[in-house]
């Protein structure tokens, strides 16, 4: 319809902006149409609201553990718009003829500048659908496309999967740089096959966190047959000048078959002793994979074996007092406030958990 309808758009999971809902509202406002944003983490933030009544529904859903609310959704809006990599890949803006740039006004707090300068990947890791949903690497846009402009701050979120990939990766590094910008590589870099040249370019610039705050780098540590290479990649990175502090690596955990604790120990342990921060990213989300995340995130790791920790059922609360005095109660989340990834995971995985796909980090969107 056009022109003064109501329009609804449920946020079901991530926690960055949502690229697709803010161009979707471009497109609605610039026809006359007044938009809602609501958050819909649960079925019961789904509900109808009293007085309620939109001319047109959307939401968007990145994990497939998500699938229930948006289930909901459709019972309650019979004719809602639903998308994402959490439901199909199929559901695109361009498919609705939405080409509209994004409005930011939708996420009033969000202070930083958005987008792709490529899409696709040059990888076909068998848990990632990039691939599928955007297929080979292809330049999107410059930093300069990208960039709001003045006054907002000169802070860029790249969504890119494959940001060396791109054959022009240079030039864009070269405005990163010489615009002064602050980066984060969102949804990661590929440490495996990360060149000496790149590895030089991301240490040239000033890379950061998703909130802008700390210095991070993030990758990932999917196999343990990839050890060699990803262990060459970060030392790499480290020669260049990025501190191994400054770079998270996402463990992909629960995914192969025949794996075991003492793999994701092992390759827990190996990072550590590197120096880096490890994140183990759950493909199937249990008791004991999202027990493993808790540990090592909190960095409860430092303090208690994990056979203490599985005895205490991965609970803090459960911990027994060393010396009188009670273990320090990390939250899940303490070690890495502030980049927590809003899963996100690396690439964009359809699947009931999160992980990651060599370096690229999974989180965003319906289909932007």
């Amino acid at each position: 319809m056009s022109g003064m309808g109501r329009i609804l758009l449920l946020q079901i999971d991530g926690k960055i902006p949502n690229l697709a809902l803010m161009r979707i509202t471009a497109h609605h406002r610039a026809r006359g149409d007044e938009v809602e944003l609501r958050y819909a983490p649960s079925i019961g933030a789904a509900q109808r609201r009293l007085g309620d009544a939109f001319d047109d529904v959307y939401a968007s859903l990145i994990f497939e553990r998500s699938r229930p609310i948006a289930q909901e959704i459709r019972r309650i809006y019979p004719r809602a718009c639903i998308g994402g990599t959490g439901w199909d890949l199929a559901t695109t803006l361009g498919n609705l003829g939405i080409t509209a740039p994004p409005d930011y006004s939708l996420y009033p707090r969000f202070r930083q500048s958005l987008g792709f300068t490529q899409r696709g990947c040059r990888l076909g890791c068998p848990f990632c659908v990039v691939p599928r949903k955007e297929g080979t690497v292809r330049e999107e846009a410059t930093i300069a496309d990208i960039w709001r402009g003045e006054p907002w701050p000169r802070e860029l979120l790249l969504l890119d999967n494959d940001f060396f990939g791109q054959p022009r990766w240079r030039d864009r590094i070269a405005e990163i740089r010489e615009g002064g910008f602050k980066v984060s590589f969102n949804q990661g870099i590929n440490a495996r096959i990360i060149s000496d040249e790149a590895a030089e370019a991301i240490a040239s610039v000033n890379y950061r966190d998703d909130g802008m705050k700390n210095r991070r780098i993030y990758t990932a540590w999917d196999n343990r047959k990839d050890e060699a290479v990803l262990f060459r990649g970060l030392r790499r990175l480290v020669k260049y000048g990025i501190k191994p502090d400054h770079i998270m690596v996402y463990m992909l955990i629960g995914y192969w078959a025949g794996e075991t604790e003492e793999d994701w120990l092992y390759r827990a342990a190996r990072l550590r002793d590197f120096g880096c921060r490890p994140y183990p990213m759950p493909f199937v989300r249990n008791n004991l994979t999202r027990g493993f995340q808790r540990w090592l995130v909190g960095a409860y790791d430092k303090r208690i074996s994990w056979p203490e920790w599985k005895a205490a059922n991965c609970e803090p609360r459960n911990l027994k007092t060393r010396g009188g005095l009670a273990l320090p109660l990390f939250d899940v989340l303490n070690e890495a406030s502030g980049q927590t990834k809003s899963i996100g995971a690396v690439g964009q995985l359809r699947r009931v958990g999160a992980t990651v796909d060599g370096g690229c980090q999974a989180r965003v969107a319906v289909t932007r």
